[in-house]
This record gives structure tokens, C-alpha cells and sequence, in this order.
């Protein structure tokens, strides 16, 4: 067994199978991954030098087995055969000394990057697994949950706290025999991560219908709803904050999708408000939209609701609009009960009346002080004074926009509260200055989330990203003064992506359109990317609690990192300079990941002895 730290990047060869990492000779062929071309030692992990975490803190590490044959593996307690029978079987068991420390132990499923090479990315939920080119992945995530039981108390800073780490080996009927083992000590630090210590400002944009379609649900039954909850408890533990409205047809155009001859997939939204007409009247149903507000609340994503699709759909006249006299396309399908036909709203009084009546209900759920009406990616300041002004007009309601920003000329032109506004980090680049976050950003940063989507090729989340990348998420944001982080998608899905997760290669590199995977009617299956945001962000709550203990952090955490000028702007092509599309984010050379582990906990150490 070899064990690997969480942001270890893997790869299959093409020619052999091998499991390599990131740009090491692999067989016969050559991985190669530009972003990241350092040694592997960076990346193990020592069993002997054991775990160092904080209490309510997931880290997460691999195991690779390197098996001579053929072999049925399982995890723990699985006992399934493979088709020849009784020999050549193998477990491996990760056992913890207390249940204060609880293990998740996942096959690590590989996906085709734009390359065609198979990368490292879902953390599979079978436990039994048929591998027949001798080399197994493992994720093994590890959480020393924080309780005021004695167990907690024994176990705490205790030597006795370990994980032992056994690979069996069963022939034919004989007893099963250890062929590899090892032991990690679990060093708990005196320090915790509360339920109330949630300060990142998670924005993952949700799509609830296209998690239905990958589940054949109805949308919005009772199944849909069952279904819909499992992922934001995901978002939820990522630091989700936001509650996301769909309140229109078909926003975004599909995503344009139906351009699309490759891969061909529906990437559709659908309004969650029930629109009838009957006797010329129209009535609004928000059974739907109330239950998902519900929900969400329930689970304590309860900080901002966003409105999509009442204002600035991109590439909106490329799926037309049935809006007479209106120039932005907005889509109200609706049920015309005197006809028995679906229908849709035409003209732009009844719009009106449609976003009256909308906010009229979100006034008497108590939730306007909270809404936000959401623009994708705007670019022209009269065309959003035009749309901007028709709403205010359709309500006696104040309205509050946010916007998630690439537009360098819209951000400066832009007169009014920057509050909640997103800034893409390409565009981000473009107001610092030694290090620092300047101009009118800089005045407005600790309001802001920023975000990445298709662009730029690195600071990103994409298969072929350094994993390390998903980890800084929260240090660059603790870095950038800002409160969180924004992205598009948390679970956008082409018809098939765990056989094949591209689309639109040249636009949208594998990986851009999810953190998680679907499985049917179950819980999404969490990735690699997926997990170490999840690390990032306990990083930047843990830099927010301790802040109020340890004299100049924030100076401190630039200084010990050496951070100077931290983020600037490259291009890929030298022809396309300004094009974010193919513009490159250049970071501060990334930290040793056992440094920057070192250092983070040194901070909290120096804070138990203060309090």
C-alpha cells in the first residue's frame, strides 16, 4: 500500500493502465499535466508521521494498492466474489480506535478528460469492485466529530487515537491472511469547528430539473423534493448560503444546447411557479416554489434568495421569446384551462402583472429584505437600466440585484451597492496591485463572492486542474478580503456523465459543469474536487475564528506563505490577450501541501495557548 495526500492528481495510462501521477512515465506513455509538474514526493503521505487535525474537520488522503493479478477488491466488511470464484479476493479494512473518528473509505472512479486520458475524480459508492489492471485507488476521508461524550474526552490528544490500515488476502476456503498493513496516529488539537463557526459564503447555482432528468422523476413530486434534498445537504456542508428561484422558462436558453450536435443534451429549467388561465384570468401557484423555500430553510441555507429568470438571459434571442414589445426574451409557460392547451405569456402587462404578483408573495413570507434578482454575466449598462427599470415598474417593492460579473466596462459603470455582487477572478486580476485588492473592488471586496466558470484555464476547478486549486478556494478568498466564492454550477448534467463527462470541449473544459456526479434516485456522488473546496473552506472558517485571538493574522498568513503580488492575468495566445476565454490566472508559486498544513495549525496552536 502507498498512501497520497488529498491533493494528489491521478491518472491512467492509455497504453498499460497504470495509475500514475500527474506527469510521471506511466508504462509505456507519458502523462503530462502543464499546470503541475512536480516531484511525487510532494504528494505522499508517511503513515508514521500520522494525522494532525482539529475536532468537526474532514481531511481526506489516498491509498493506492498495487496488486499482481486480477482481483475482486472489497472495502471493510464487503465479501463479493469475483466471477472465477474463491481465489484471488482481496479487503481492505480502515478501522478506527474510537467512534469519535468517523472514516469514509470510497473506490475513486476515473473520468476522460478533453485529452482522452482517464483522470481521478468520483468517489464511487459500490464496495466491491472487479480490478483487472492490478492497481486500485482509494479515498479514505477521515472526521474526529466533536462531542462532550467521555468518548471524546478519552480519546482527545491521545496516542491511542489511530486508524489501522489492513489489506487481507482470502484462497479458496482458508482464513483470510494480512498481506499489508499500517497505522496512522490521529493527533487531535484542543480547537473545533461549531455548527455557528460558518463563514464562508458559499454560492452554488442549483438546477433542480436536471437532476430530476438524471433520475426520471417527475419535476417537483414528491420523489424530485426527496431528491433535491440530498444535494443541498452537500451544498449545504460546502457552506451554501444561497436559496436559488427558477421563476421562468428555459432561462439561459438551455445553455444553448440546442446547438449543440455533439453529446447532444438537454439542459433545460423549468419554472417552479404553476401558471393557469381560466375565464381570462391568470392565477400564480407557489406550492412549488413555497416547499423549496421551506426546505432549504429547514436545512439552514437560509441567507439570500435569488431570482432567475426575469432579467439579462444571455443568447436569449437565440431560443427566440413569445414577449411582444419586450427586448429581453423571458418565458411563462402556462396551462390555459378553458382551452385544455399550454400556452404562453405574450405581452408585457401580463409580465408585469406575473413579477407584481411574484413579489407580492415573497413580501408575505417575510423574504423581500433577503431577494435578490440575478443577472448572468451582463455586459451592457443600458440594456440592464432598461430591464432594471421595467421591474421596478411591475412592483411597489424595493429590489435588490446581483450579478455575477466579467465585464470590466459594466463593473466600472456600474453607480449603484456592489452588495453580493460576484466579480469573475480573471477580471479580478485586473484590480491588484502588490498583492492587495484595489480601486473599487478592493472597497467592496469584503461584500463580494468572486467565481470561475469556463474561464479562466487555471485558478479553476476543471478535471485537469491541480487539486490543489480546489483546496486554495478558501485561502485566496480569506487572501482577496472577500466573504465566498460563487459557481455556476454545482450539478449541471449532460445526458451521461459518468460515461461521458464533455461537452462543448473547446468552451467548456470537462469538469466545468459539476462538483458532484448523479446517481439516480441516491445521493450525488461527491468528487475530488468536490472534497478539497470542502477543505479549503473549513481552512478560511478556521481563519475567521482565529482572527479575533491571534494579533495581525491576516498580515501574518501573507507573510508566512509569501505572499506579493498574488494574482495577475497571462494569455494562452498572444493574438487573444484580453480574451478571458483563453487567459490563464497566475498565482504565487502553490504551497507545500505538509507547509501550509504546518503553518495553518502552528496559528491554531498559538490560539489554544491564548485561550
Amino acid at each position: 500500500m502507498r498512501f497520497y495526500n488529498s491533493i494528489t492528481n491521478f491518472s491512467k495510462s492509455d497504453k498499460s493502465g497504470l495509475i500514475c501521477i500527474n506527469n510521471r512515465a506511466c508504462g509505456n506513455n507519458t502523462i503530462t499535466n502543464t499546470a503541475d509538474t512536480r516531484p511525487d514526493d510532494l504528494y505522499s503521505l508517511e503513515p508514521k508521521y500520522g494525522l494532525e487535525v482539529i475536532s468537526n474537520e474532514e481531511v481526506g488522503f489516498f491509498i493506492l494498492l498495487d496488486l499482481e493479478e486480477q482481483s475482486q477488491v472489497n472495502i471493510n466488511s464487503s465479501k463479493d466474489l469475483g466471477w472465477w470464484g474463491l481465489d484471488k479476493n482481496y479487503r481492505l479494512a480502515v478501522k478506527s480506535s474510537s467512534p469519535s473518528l468517523n472514516i469514509s473509505t470510497n473506490f475513486v472512479g476515473f473520468v476522460v478528460d478533453d485529452d482522452n486520458i482517464e483522470k481521478a475524480d468520483i468517489l464511487l459508492d459500490k464496495k466491491s469492485m472487479l480490478c483487472s489492471k492490478s492497481q486500485v485507488l482509494v479515498y479514505v476521508s477521515v472526521e474526529h466529530l466533536n462531542s462532550s461524550s467521555n468518548i471524546y474526552t478519552e480519546y482527545k490528544n491521545s496516542k491511542d487515537l489511530y486508524l489501522d490500515i489492513n489489506l487481507y488476502r482470502s484462497d479458496g476456503y482458508d482464513s483470510e491472511e494480512i498481506v499489508d498493513s499500517s497505522r496512522f496516529n490521529i493527533n487531535v488539537l484542543d480547537f473545533s469547528l461549531e455548527d455557528d463557526d460558518d463563514y464562508f459564503y458559499m454560492d452554488l447555482w442549483q438546477h433542480p430539473s436536471s437532476w430530476a432528468r438524471q433520475a426520471d422523476l417527475e419535476y417537483y413530486s414528491d420523489e424530485h423534493f426527496e431528491l433535491i434534498e440530498k444535494y443541498l445537504r452537500g451544498m449545504k456542508r460546502l457552506g451554501q448560503k444561497v436559496i436559488d428561484l427558477i421563476v421562468s422558462d428555459f432561462p439561459w436558453a438551455g445553455q444553448m444546447c440546442f446547438a449543440v450536435d455533439k453529446n447532444p443534451s438537454r439542459l433545460y429549467e423549468y419554472n417552479i411557479i404553476d401558471v393557469t388561465k381560466e375565464d381570462g384570468n391568470y392565477k400564480f401557484d407557489y406550492t412549488k416554489l413555497d416547499r423549496y423555500i421551506d426546505l432549504c430553510m429547514k436545512l439552514g441555507i437560509d441567507k439570500e434568495i435569488n431570482i432567475f429568470g426575469i432579467l439579462g438571459n444571455w443568447h436569449g434571442y437565440d431560443f427566440g421569446s413569445p414577449i411582444q414589445g419586450y427586448p429581453d426574451p423571458i418565458r411563462i409557460r402556462y396551462y390555459d384551462i378553458d382551452r385544455g392547451v399550454y400556452d404562453y405569456i405574450r405581452d408585457k402587462d401580463t409580465l408585469s402583472d406575473y413579477i407584481s404578483n411574484l413579489f407580492d408573495h415573497l413580501n408575505e413570507l417575510g423574504l423581500i429584505d433577503i431577494t435578490y434578482v440575478i443577472g448572468d454575466e451582463p455586459g451592457n449598462i443600458d440594456k440592464f437600466n432598461l430591464y432594471s427599470s421595467f421591474l421596478e415598474s411591475s412592483t411597489h417593492h424595493p429590489i435588490k440585484y446581483k450579478y455575477a460579473l466579467h465585464s470590466t466596462e459594466f463593473i466600472e459603470n456600474y453607480d449603484k451597492d456592489l452588495e453580493s455582487f460576484s466579480i469573475n477572478v480573471f477580471n479580478l486580476a485586473s484590480y491588484c496591485k502588490d498583492g492587495q485588492i484595489t480601486g473599487k473592488i478592493g472597497e467592496n471586496s469584503h461584500k463580494m463572492t468572486w467565481y470561475s466558470c469556463c474561464f479562466p484555464q487555471t485558478f479553476n476547478i476543471f478535471i485537469k486542474s491541480p487539486l490543489i486549486e480546489s483546496m486554495l478556494t478558501g485561502f485566496y478568498t480569506y487572501i482577496w478580503n472577500m466573504k465566498g466564492m460563487l459557481r455556476w454550477a454545482y450539478g449541471l448534467y449532460v445526458e451521461d456523465p459518468i460515461s461521458n463527462i464533455r461537452y462543448k470541449p473547446n468552451k467548456w473544459p470537462a469538469g466545468d459543469m459539476l462538483y458532484v456526479y448523479p446517481n439516480k434516485d441516491k445521493s450525488p456522488l461527491s468528487s475530488l474536487r468536490e472534497k478539497n473546496t470542502l477543505y479549503g473552506v473549513q481552512d478560511f472558517n478556521i481563519f475567521k475564528k482565529l482572527e479575533g485571538k491571534i494579533p495581525n493574522l491576516y498580515d501574518r498568513i501573507r507573510n508566512d506563505f509569501g505572499i506579493k503580488i498574488n494574482i495577475g492575468k497571462k494569455s494562452c495566445d498572444t493574438n487573444l490577450a484580453d480574451s478571458p476565454i483563453n487567459g490563464d490566472i497566475v498565482l504565487d508559486d502553490y504551497p507545500d501541501y505538509n507547509k501550509y498544513r504546518s503553518i495553518r495549525n502552528s496559528y491554531i496552536k498559538e490560539y489554544i495557548e491564548k485561550v
